[in-house]
Formats: structure tokens, sequence, C-alpha cells
């Protein structure tokens, strides 16, 4: 393809997926009734944190790296969540109210229960294949994208004509078919299933083997990958309780922030954008949560302390806290920051360290010589240069 046909394809992935949301959006509020903030958060978090994400992280990839094929893979991703999110809230109202459905609701429905296969193939399973450069390790793993490929289409294709009952919606498929050309479906929807599932866990060793193997500006690539998916887990793992009915339902949507983590760490892998800020970014995280749990405990500490202590309602004891806190901010994130820092981010650690005893020894150093030599180590063990010299003027 042409530069301007890339750009054309690449806006018309991202625009058809944004429409999409947005003519969701008019439709839950022309027809959903009751229309509760819950109904419209659910839908908002969904949209922009999942679909829209995929399709932007798309977007962004396939006009800045179009020679890389995870950037389409992304957008086409996006779109193939978005395509049911237009008429989901009518066809879900038609199928409540037990109205016949039109020939449009009953694909819907009828593909709505496997529509997930082609999505996760397009964007888990072959990105997970094609890290970091767009190219596989080898050809034995096309075997893998054989296979993904395959049952993606055969869920999609058979699936909504196996005849039985659609658990999303709690009716049977009005698009079943009936006697062998049923059974023919219903065989090849569980192929399609089963080739789907059985190429996930080696696009996962696909990735575990490439980052072993990497090195240098892939490793780094690789390294944003990990703390994607690492994001990934810790999100999933947090909306559990959620799920289960443990903490309030909206915990649970913390699962789509979650699974847009992935995208984001891929696409600044795959732009090599600041791929050397990892250590930072995690070092910083982790920093200012400890900093902000530490500083509400100790808000509330105060609070409650003072509480005690002076009249109920007295504006002291809110002011008296708010004090102690902005006092102990900046000792309290030094101190975190290096506790981290020694831990998540030793590199910086070790750096800072070394040039502070570098600048200690230096009030007392008066050889020039010893001093060109120690200098000259600090930068090697603190910057890693590949050469480094030192050039002194003379006093006129």
């Amino acid at each position: 393809m042409g530069p301007r046909t890339r750009l054309v394809l690449a806006w018309a992935l991202w625009l058809v997926t944004f429409g999409c949301c947005a003519a969701g959006l008019l439709v839950t509020l022309a027809i959903t009734r009751p229309l509760t903030l819950a109904v419209l958060g659910e839908g908002a978090v969904y949209a922009f944190f999942f679909v829209l994400g995929f399709a932007t992280v798309g977007l962004v990839l396939s006009l800045r790296r179009p020679g890389n094929p995870i950037g389409w893979l992304y957008g086409a991703a996006g779109l193939a969540w978005a395509y049911v999110i237009p008429v989901g809230p009518w066809v879900e109202k038609l199928v409540r109210e037990h109205r016949p459905l039109p020939f449009v609701a009953q694909v819907v429905v009828a593909s709505g229960d496997l529509g997930w296969a082609p999505a996760i193939t397009l964007g888990i399973t072959l990105p997970a294949l094609l890290l970091p450069n767009g190219r596989l390790r080898s050809r034995r793993w096309r075997v893998v994208v054989a296979s993904s490929v395959t049952g993606a289409v055969l869920t999609i294709l058979a699936g909504p004509l196996s005849p039985g009952p659609l658990e999303e919606a709690g009716i049977d498929n009005p698009l079943g078919l009936g006697g062998p050309a049923g059974k023919v479906a219903a065989v090849l929807t569980i192929v399609g299933i089963l080739l789907h599932w059985l190429s996930l866990p080696p696009a996962a060793v696909c990735v575990v083997l490439r980052f072993r193997s990497s090195r240098g500006v892939e490793r780094q690539q690789m390294r944003w990958v990990a703390a994607g998916v690492a994001g990934a887990v810790a999100g999933l793992l947090l909306s559990l309780p959620g799920g289960l009915g443990l903490l309030p339902n909206y915990t649970s949507a913390l699962v789509f922030p979650s699974l847009l983590l992935p995208p984001v760490a891929i696409g600044v892998a795959v732009l090599r954008y600041r791929l050397y800020d990892l250590d930072r970014v995690i070092s910083r995280t982790l920093t200012y949560g400890l900093l902000t749990v530490l500083l509400g405990l100790g808000y509330a500490g105060a609070v409650l302390g003072l509480g005690r202590l002076l009249p109920e309602g007295s504006s002291l004891v809110v002011a008296a806290a708010t004090l102690a806190a902005a006092a102990l901010f900046q000792p309290l994130r030094r101190r975190v920051q290096q506790l981290v820092d020694r831990r998540f981010n030793r590199r910086r650690y070790d750096a800072t360290r070394t040039v502070d005893g570098f600048a200690t020894r230096l009030r007392d150093q008066v050889d020039l010589d010893a001093l060109h030599g120690e200098l000259l180590a600090v930068v090697d063990q603190t910057m890693q240069p590949t050469r480094a010299s030192l050039w002194l003027r003379h006093a006129p």
C-alpha cells in the first residue's frame, strides 16, 4: 500500500470504531430505561479504556510504524469489539421484552456469544507472536498463527449456525440449523474454539522465549511488554472481588483499564519511545502510591487523635492534620524514594551513592591526576559511556 492508502485505512478503522461507540451511546440514551449513572459509567469505561483504547493504540502504531502489523491488528481488534455496540441495547431490550427479533438482531444475538474469538486473536494472540518487530521468531511459529486464525474463522462462521441455547441472551439460537447441517456447524464450532484456545499457550511461550533471548534495545522493549502484562494481571486480580460480590460492583470495572496496559506498553515498545525510562516509571509509581497510602493513614490518625483532644467540630483538627501531612511530605517522599530505588531501581540508587561519595571525597582531593582518574571512573560507573575523556583548560 502507498502512504496515502495506509493513512486513509488507519483513520478509517479508528473512525468506524469511534462511530460504533458513539452510536451505541445514542441508542442507549434513546431506549434504555431506567437510564442510570451505573449503566452509562460501565459503557463509558468499556468504550474508552477497552474498545477505543485498542483502536487508538492501533492508529498510532499504524501511522508511525506502518510496516509493523501489530498496529493494524490492534485497529482491527478494536473494530471487532465495537461492531455490535450500536445495536446491543436494542437487542437486549427486544430479548428482555420477549419480542420477535428482526434478522439483524438475530445475527447480533447469534454471533454475540462467540464474538470474542476474532477480537482475542487480533488483539492478543497474533501480537504476542509478532513482538516486538512484527516478525515471527521462526517459520515454525506459523503453525500457531494458522491455528489461531483458523479457530477464529471457524468460530465466527459456524458458531451462529450451531443450534442450542445462547448464554448471553438466554434464548435459543435463532439462526441455528437443524438436522445434519446443524451437527456439522456444532462440530466445526467446537473445533474452532479448541484451535483458538490451544494457540494461546504457545503465544505466551513465544513471548517468554523472546524475552529470554533478547538483548540490547529488544530487551528494553520486552521489559515494557512484561510490565504491561504484569499490570494487567494485577488489575484482573483486583477486579475479582467485585465480580464475586465481595466488594462493590464498580471495582469489577478495573478489568477494562487493566486490559489496556499491555497494548499501551507494546505501543511504547514498538515505537521505542523512552524505552529506558521503565525503571523510573515503576519507581515513581510505587513511590507515590506508597506515599499516598502513608500520608492518608497519617492524616486519618491525626484527625482521630486530635479529635479526642480538641472540641468536637473544631476546624483546628483538619488544619493541624493538613499542616502535619504537608510537613511530612518531602522527608517521607525522600525516604520512600530511597527504599523503592534500592529494590526496584538499583541502577539509579547505585549511581546516586557513587556521585554522593565522589562529592564527599572531592572536598579533600588536591592531586589533579588522581582527580582526573576518579572523575572518569565515576562517569563510567554511572553513565556507562562507550568512551569518555576529560579536557582541562590551563589558566592564562
